[in-house]
């Protein structure tokens, strides 16, 4: 099968856009400095990331333990069974969460 030129032509657009719109979206990332943190009942801490610094609480009977650095916040140790929340890593793009079931704890960054 041989390609004509209207679908050469195609293909150029359609990886044009493609690629335009993986741009776009690489590099309006946005970073925030404001993350919400949500745990035991209905309580909700709002954390400035500007700062590195690290937040020790207890949620639902379990102890957790935030770090702050760069921009960015994680879950450094959990007193849960499973330690998911410690797989998370550190985020820090408005919309990322990182959630901890057993000590009813969320964190989310927000604009």
């Amino acid at each position: 099968m041989k390609l004509k030129r209207n679908d050469i032509i195609l293909i150029i657009v359609v990886l044009i856009i493609g690629i335009a719109a993986g741009l776009y979206f690489f590099l309006n990332k946005k970073t925030s400095g404001k993350a919400v943190l949500k745990y035991g009942n209905n309580l909700s801490m709002d954390i400035d990331l500007s700062k590195d610094r690290e937040i020790d609480l207890e949620s639902n009977g379990i102890k957790i333990h935030l770090n702050i650095k760069d921009g960015a916040i994680a879950f450094i140790h959990s007193e849960c069974p499973d330690h998911i929340c410690e797989q998370f890593g550190y985020i820090k793009n408005v919309g990322d969460s990182a959630v901890c079931l057993p000590a009813k704890a969320s964190v989310t960054i927000v604009k």
